[in-house]
């Protein structure tokens, strides 16, 4: 079973207790400093994903840097993946329990990139489009691009509409190899 997929279980097993629970927004938040401390910790990060073998050293770990700042279910659900010998999945707990927010939540987040600067009309007519398809309210994110050299790309939920010309290039090219 894939890495990723073994976090996904865990975080939609949190996700689900804490939802029971009424503490949903104290996991949030919870998963907020857990991301803010694997990306100013990087040597915690690093610990987590390098290979051990000593679980109490790991568990002391997890109770030092992570236990002590998080509500008890996160607290747990993070000594448990320790336990498992899953230590090198909690750097992406954070993306994980996202990516569960917006499947079970009312909005999801997108990227716009393009090539230049987008009017905020455009942008307000593809957020209503991608509103109006997915039947959520859409947080965008705006990024230039200039690689794309023209046109746009969106990326949302793991998927994206390349309407850009390096795109384009890159599938005639693909094209013109296939036959």
């Amino acid at each position: 079973m894939s890495g990723r997929l073994v976090v996904k279980r865990y975080v939609h097993a949190l996700f689900d207790v804490a939802e029971e629970a009424s503490v949903l927004d104290e996991v949030k938040g919870d998963i907020a400093i857990l991301a803010k401390i694997i990306a100013e910790a990087p040597q915690i990060r690093n610990y987590c994903l390098s290979p051990h073998n000593n679980r109490s050293e790991e568990k002391e770990f997890v109770e030092t840097a992570f236990v002590p700042y998080l509500h008890d279910f996160t607290g747990r659900m993070i000594l448990v993946f320790c336990e498992n010998g899953r230590l090198a999945g909690i750097p992406f707990i954070p993306a994980a329990f996202s990516e569960l927010l917006e499947i079970k939540g009312d909005t999801i987040s997108a990227v716009l990139e393009s090539a230049a600067e987008i009017s905020p009309e455009t942008i307000d007519e593809i957020i209503s489009r991608l509103e109006k398809h997915s039947g959520k309210k859409v947080r965008m994110e705006a990024r230039i691009l200039p690689k794309l050299i023209g046109g746009f790309r969106i990326t949302r939920q793991n998927r994206i509409l390349d309407l850009s010309i390096s795109g384009r290039i890159k599938k005639l090219r693909m094209l013109l190899k296939q036959g």
